[in-house]
């Protein structure tokens, strides 16, 4: 067996994979073949989407298409999670002949703090569903002007907790440019 040809990107230390304009292997670099246990010849020409689970697989097909399409300008960024491990993806175009002939995704580990942001919330969403079904409960109640007074007071304080929460999910899902 001949040893197979190096490449640069044998040696970065994150995972790379490498598509053809159709959306399946051609290469995937050893970091890639350690963190996910496939190698890269057991990847070639399975499409890349199909080397990952549930909405990791939507996402990569999302990103590989809107790369060789053009309609993602010059790259695709996006979020993936694989078991307990984040990585934040570039999804981006391998040119030649003034045309998109594939595409090359790296992917980089997520930074610690953000499994916590995404663990928080979760978290929070329920709890602030809940309190918001009891102040409508009340609403319906027929309290007195105070009683009213306070549960606007208390409706205003949830908006904000609302909008905190959705501030922290669109930080999470927001591409990294």
């Amino acid at each position: 067996m001949t040893p197979r040809s190096r490449s640069l990107m044998d040696f970065i230390q994150a995972p790379v994979l490498v598509g053809d304009p159709d959306g399946r292997a051609v290469y995937v670099n050893p970091t890639f073949e350690e963190q996910f246990g496939v190698t890269s010849e057991e990847a070639a020409g399975k499409p890349l989407a199909n080397l990952f689970e549930g909405g990791g697989r939507e996402a990569v097909l999302l990103a590989v298409a809107q790369v060789c399409d053009g309609s993602a300008g010059s790259a695709a960024r996006f979020k993936l999670r694989v078991e307990d491990r984040g990585y934040a993806v570039v999804a981006s175009p391998v040119e030649a002949d003034g045309g998109r002939v594939g595409v090359i995704l790296l992917l980089t580990d997520e930074p610690p703090g953000e499994n916590r942001l995404q663990t928080f919330r979760r978290e929070i969403v329920e709890p602030l569903d809940e309190l918001d079904a009891c102040l409508q409960g009340l609403a319906d109640a027929g309290l007195s002007a105070d009683q009213l007074v306070r549960l606007q007071e208390g409706a205003t304080a949830l908006e904000r907790m609302r909008k905190w929460a959705s501030a922290v999910a669109a930080g999470l899902t927001e591409d990294c440019r």
